[in-house]
């Protein structure tokens, strides 16, 4: 019969032996599953930080845009329909691009906006503009960046789809002044990406509709009709 002392130090080594390798396998890839499911998580939000960080800089630039233009048609006289712009006019396809005949900070000058793509192929476009003497079209300035990762409609043009509306088109839901068919109430809609967020993300629309006094007191569309070279 063995003596006390033996069971004692058979049980002290049963108690020492730690754990198998198959316990050991299992305890190591439940550990794995853990941190992968750690780690994908950790990755996700960082992501989605970034695609709203993104998202957010791209928004901020289209309503500086957007803010620009309202204040130079609050402060003028005629707005001209955007679908009588083309390749010719601003180097764009119609409702690419929109004129402004304005008197901001004083001065009679006409003002051009465009969303112009350097490529067909290109996902992101760029908000540009330019302004010349009303008189005098020869006096343009160069054609200045305002906003980046502009990107196209979505498909073809739907009524109350933000997604696919053209950045620039004469909105005639809009109740005006007067009835007038050369009333301008111009729906202006930039949809906003960012090349360094998630290639699935979807990008912000910024819409906004801007009206032409000539809306309502009648102005003459022949308003800053001389263009200057593209």
């Amino acid at each position: 019969m063995p003596s006390r002392g033996a069971i004692g130090r058979k049980t002290s080594l049963r108690e020492d032996k730690g754990f198998t390798l198959v316990e050991l396998l299992i305890s190591m890839t439940i550990f794995s599953i853990l941190m992968a499911l750690i780690f994908g998580l950790f990755i996700t939000m960082l992501n989605q930080s970034n695609d709203n960080f993104a998202r957010t800089r791209s928004v901020e630039q289209a309503r500086l845009g957007i803010s620009q233009i309202d204040r130079q048609v609050r402060s003028g006289n005629v707005i001209l329909d955007p679908s009588l712009d083309g390749i010719t006019e601003a180097g764009v396809p119609s409702n690419y691009s929109l004129r402004v005949y304005t008197q901001e900070n004083g001065e009679d000058k006409c003002a051009q906006w465009r969303v112009i793509f350097d490529a067909p192929a290109d996902k992101f476009g760029r908000l540009e503009f330019r302004e010349w003497d009303a008189g005098d079209p020869s006096s343009t300035t160069n054609w200045s960046s305002v906003a980046n990762n502009v990107e196209a409609p979505a498909g073809s043009f739907v009524s109350g789809d933000v997604t696919t509306y053209p950045p620039f088109w004469v909105d005639t839901t809009t109740a005006t002044g007067t009835i007038d068919t050369k009333a301008q109430n111009i729906r202006i809609t930039l949809r906003m990406g960012d090349p360094k967020s998630d290639p699935d993300a979807k990008p912000a629309s910024v819409t906004s509709v801007v009206t032409g006094r000539n809306t309502v007191f009648g102005y003459s569309p022949d308003y800053c009709a001389s263009i200057p070279s593209v």
